[in-house]
């Protein structure tokens, strides 16, 4: 990772940073450090007491590994990631701001759309996947892409092992140039956490689904093996004295071509008793993962009931598998990261204040919700009772105004 510095310009005016990117990836990255690997309970134990001290690189591998080769972490997490990048969102206008804060939000809704969009990094949604990771991960990262004049250019999301805090409680960027890291230029980085504790370092799932992932891959690993002790014919082959010395080998090259099917040549004065535990059906195994996967789900989806079969009000979609106050609080989290970290320096450079700031609104009632609710507005308004437009708008997805009355 080559670090070039880019830092907001200082002046009397709030001034954006230059444009162009601050973290350039280098081929390296892909290989340096290599995978964890076989992941053992001292192993893991290692990683957490290291992260505990600020050296998070692996503790931040490990996230996505566990969940590229974990298929209930992967199954889990894709329904929550998509259940979030799933929902409708908004660019709304400040609501004192009139003509100049529906301008600002316009413009920063056409920059939003098309940001990533001439090679310029990624775009906002593939940018909203990649900061889920927060979910299981301390915290995910990208950085923003300036253009001239601080147009919003797009985004490029960081590793996470490429941070580290072992100088103190922020985050730096590891690079080439600077092992022991660079601060984070003002503005030119999203960090995205869920903010489940006062320490940033302890946040995300990774601890408990680690943990999950350990104890899950020892029912697999003895499964296997009790498929491979019980589930394929042993060959056996008993000899004479006369002839153990003389057809021995040849009757041993036999047994080897049945293949994978195990077996052994004996004299027929050896006497083997194989023992056998007293639960020789499997169903102890197949017990400990299913134990181990509906607990990796329940982290995740905060679920069982409809994760794998549809259900709920919006028959069996991914909005319906992820319990409904997770989602809320998915979508508040990305709404703040965005709204504070983003579209108020971006406020701040094209109208010179925060009361003119738009905001991100992500929508996630079910679409049953928000028919009970348009009900309602029309109950109130048969009662004689006028709604806000943009309120309900906000809640409907829908840009409304009042219509004349004639």
């Amino acid at each position: 990772m080559l670090w070039k510095n880019i830092l907001p310009a200082v002046g009397g005016k709030f001034r954006p940073p230059l444009p162009g990117r601050a973290a350039h990836p280098e081929p390296a990255d892909r290989y340096r450090g290599g995978r964890i690997g076989a992941m053992t309970p001292e192993r893991l134990g290692d990683i957490i007491d290291a992260a505990d001290i600020g050296d998070i690189e692996e503790l931040m591998r490990a996230a996505p590994e566990i969940e590229a080769e974990n298929w209930d972490i992967q199954h889990a997490m894709d329904v929550r990631r998509n259940a979030l990048c799933g929902c409708s969102w908004d660019i709304l206008p400040a609501g004192d701001g009139g003509a100049v804060a529906a301008m600002l939000a316009d413009r920063f809704r056409r920059e939003l759309a098309d940001a990533g969009g001439t090679g310029e990094g990624e775009s906002f949604a593939r940018t909203v996947r990649a900061l889920t990771g927060a979910v299981i991960a301390p915290f995910a990262v990208a950085e923003i892409i300036w253009g001239a004049g601080g147009r919003l250019a797009g985004f490029v999301p960081l590793d996470g092992r490429h941070f580290t805090a072992r100088q103190g409680t922020g985050l730096r960027l590891v690079t080439s140039d600077h092992p022991e890291g660079v601060a984070l230029a003002e503005h030119k980085f999203l960090v995205h956490r869920l903010g489940n504790t006062v320490d940033p370092l302890a946040d995300g799932k990774i601890r408990t689904l680690a943990w999950l992932h350990v104890f899950q891959n020892y029912p697999i690993k003895d499964l296997l093996s009790f498929i491979e002790r019980y589930g394929m014919p042993f060959v056996i082959g008993k000899l004479g004295e006369s002839a153990w010395e003389r057809d021995r080998e040849l009757i041993r090259r036999l047994i080897r071509n049945f293949g994978s099917a195990g077996g052994g040549v004996f004299s027929k004065g050896v006497e083997i008793e194989l023992l056998q535990a007293s639960n020789n059906t499997g169903e102890v195994y197949f017990r400990l993962l299913e134990y181990t996967g509906n607990a990796i789900v329940k982290v995740l989806l905060g679920q069982l009931a409809s994760s794998a079969e549809s259900g709920g009000l919006s028959g069996g979609d991914a909005q319906s598998r992820v319990r409904q106050d997770i989602l809320e609080a998915d979508a508040r989290a990305l709404e703040d990261t965005i709204n504070t970290q983003l579209i108020r320096p971006w406020t701040l450079w094209h109208a010179g204040s925060l009361r003119f700031a738009p905001r991100l609104v992500i929508r996630t009632k079910p679409a049953e919700d928000a028919r009970a609710y348009a009900e309602m507005v029309e109950t109130l308004y048969r009662a004689g009772l006028a709604a806000d437009p943009e309120e309900v708008g906000a809640r409907c997805g829908l840009k409304l105004h009042r219509r004349d009355q004639k």
